[in-house]
């Protein structure tokens, strides 16, 4: 169905003025017209981009991970490059601070900071807390919490040895098979 059928037929129902506040009509130009409006575009955005503070950028760069975090908590797999380790140190990089500064903002040692970056200790529930008031809420301390629990869960599915191992300590058991 053309646009200007799709017009007339919401133009039966609502005025102009509804029609222009609730949707969004992508015009038909020709294709010297679609260029323009991309150089057009192109250009503003770079304006944009250039005229962005240091603040802006960190706020984007925040956001950016969150998503990035949201989309990976999404997945069913659990990804070894993409551990709370990781994205802390992302989190570190977009805030353009130093690992020492920051282990010092979020009250820390810079040797634990070390560890749990390398995988080498496990986050608490406090620095998740410190990481949420830290990024000012823009990423919440569940988001920080999912991303362990995404890992003890990988780990749980696949340690067939431990739970074997564990399995033996137990004594009079539940049979219900």
């Amino acid at each position: 169905m053309s646009y200007e059928k799709i017009y007339k037929k919401l133009r039966e129902k609502y005025t102009v003025d509804e029609i222009a506040e609730s949707m969004m009509i992508p015009a038909e130009l020709t294709e010297e017209e679609e260029k323009k409006a991309e150089k057009e575009l192109r250009k503003y955005r770079f304006q944009r981009l250039k005229e962005m503070t240091e603040e802006d950028w960190i706020y984007s760069d925040t956001l950016r991970l969150r998503f990035q975090m949201e989309d990976y908590l999404k997945e069913k797999e659990f990804s070894p490059e993409k551990t709370f380790g990781k994205y802390l140190e992302a989190y570190i990089h977009a805030i353009r601070k130093s690992k020492k500064a920051f282990s010092e903002d979020i009250g820390i040692h810079y040797t634990r900071l070390s560890r749990i970056l390398h995988g080498k200790e496990e986050p608490n529930l406090a620095l998740m807390y410190r990481l949420e008031k830290h990024s000012d809420e823009l990423i919440p301390a569940i988001l920080w919490w999912k991303l362990t629990i995404k890992k003890q869960e990988h780990q749980i599915r696949k340690d067939k040895e431990t739970r074997i191992a564990e399995g033996k300590k137990v004594k009079n058991a539940l049979k219900t098979r």
